[in-house]
């Protein structure tokens, strides 16, 4: 155990450093100053009980109660340039929907860039977040942050709570350790559980303007390749997107 500037004491726990905070402005950003200030290593992660700020991509609030939320972020050191660095969105979609899987938490698919929702009925059950820290020509880290509505997966108990972090996390590792054998092994991965492919949908884009077609494939930079009518395809970045509507 150590200490951590006055904050919560970082501790070793499920194999990786951890601090947990009772309440923090977003687990995102505390994780974000570790990993910058004080190079906090891969696999780190920071859980924080209640967000006062519970953004997530393009500011989207989370709207579960803290009650019912598991709110963590994991600091990734990927061997990836810039160009790619989205790769890690990929990741952290695995993450939730691996490990939760492994825990019984199975009926789950990811909804690119940032969600994961229920197989079946389409319900929200999680929300995703990166943010990219870069250095010359590289990554230096990704601040992956996930929220998980614990009722929609029945896990409130503080004991399958705690289960799911470990296996989310775990998960999460191991998604991220494959992006050593490049980024297409996780855009890959992710096609797998991508609940967008064949579907036809209505895009809105930023700054403005928005686009039409069908779900093809999610490229080794996280971009979602979306083919038009005539066979067209155009790549969509996560920076370049406001929303989306299955049409």
């Amino acid at each position: 155990m150590s200490e951590s500037g006055g904050g919560p004491p970082t501790v070793e726990r499920f194999g990786r450093l951890m601090r947990t905070f009772p309440v923090a402005v977003s687990a995102g950003a505390m994780a974000g100053a570790w990993a910058r200030q004080e190079n906090a290593p891969a696999g780190s992660a920071v859980v924080v009980e209640r967000e006062v700020s519970a953004l997530g991509r393009i500011g989207r609030p989370w709207d579960a109660p803290p009650a019912n939320t598991l709110a963590f972020a994991v600091v990734l050191r990927p061997p990836l340039p810039p160009e790619v660095a989205d790769a890690t969105w990929l990741v952290a979609g695995l993450g939730v929907i691996v490990g939760a899987a492994s825990v019984g938490g199975a009926g789950l698919s990811a909804w690119w860039p940032d969600g994961v929702v229920d197989t079946e009925t389409g319900a929200p059950v999680a929300a995703t977040k990166v943010e990219i820290q870069l250095g010359p020509g590289e990554v230096r880290a990704a601040i992956a942050t996930v929220r998980i509505d614990l009722a929609a997966l029945g896990r409130e108990e503080p004991a399958r709570r705690d289960e799911l972090l470990e296996a989310v996390l775990v998960a999460t590792d191991a998604a991220a350790a494959a992006l050593t054998e490049g980024p297409e092994t996780a855009a890959t991965a992710y096609e797998g559980h991508c609940g967008l492919l064949g579907r036809r949908m209505k895009l809105r884009l930023l700054p403005a303007g928005e686009t039409r077609g069908t779900a093809r494939g999610i490229d080794k930079g996280g971009g979602l390749e979306l083919a038009s009518a005539t066979g067209m395809v155009q790549r969509i970045s996560v920076d370049m997107l406001r929303d989306l509507v299955v049409v």
